[in-house]
């Protein structure tokens, strides 16, 4: 029997990554799980922010880090709106598939829901893909969501 209780579930707060959102809570909430909602940021802020505002790379990255816990606090809100299911609001700073990975052998983690934008040729290969990342150095399952299409 599987004996799964911490969740990583990462998020780039797109509409994308809400889609392992429920995914992620039914599992936790039937293994009575903990969710960890993980946010990475980047640890270079937007030189473009810098340059048209004119202000210092440190009050880019405050403000940043201030607007990402904030939206990790909402997100969190929003999941347990009708659950009791328990979560961590993670934020890290750095690339975003090496925080995940690493995080996730911190915790001695046992599962990631992560989402995928199912991309394949030539835009994958430019783009690349966190979700392939992380499975491929992960050392816990992953379990990848794509998003179904919206019906019309």
């Amino acid at each position: 029997m599987l004996n799964i209780k911490n969740i990583i579930v990462p998020t780039d707060f797109s509409k994308l990554s809400q889609s392992a959102f429920e995914y992620a809570k039914d599992l936790a909430e039937k293994m009575d799980a903990t969710l960890h909602l993980v946010y990475v940021l980047e640890k270079t802020p937007p030189f473009l922010a810098m340059r048209s505002l004119d202000i210092s790379e440190e009050e880019v990255m405050k403000s940043m880090t201030e607007h990402a816990i904030k939206q990790l606090k909402q997100t969190a809100d929003q999941i347990k709106e009708d659950s009791a299911v328990k979560i961590i609001e993670v934020l890290r700073h750095g690339v975003d598939y090496e925080e995940i990975v690493n995080y996730s052998k911190e915790i001695n983690n046992d599962l990631i829901v992560i989402a995928t934008h199912g991309r394949t040729g030539i835009l994958h290969t430019l783009l690349g893909s966190v979700a392939e990342k992380v499975i491929r150095y992960a050392k816990c399952p992953v379990l990848v969501i794509t998003p179904q299409e919206e019906e019309s």
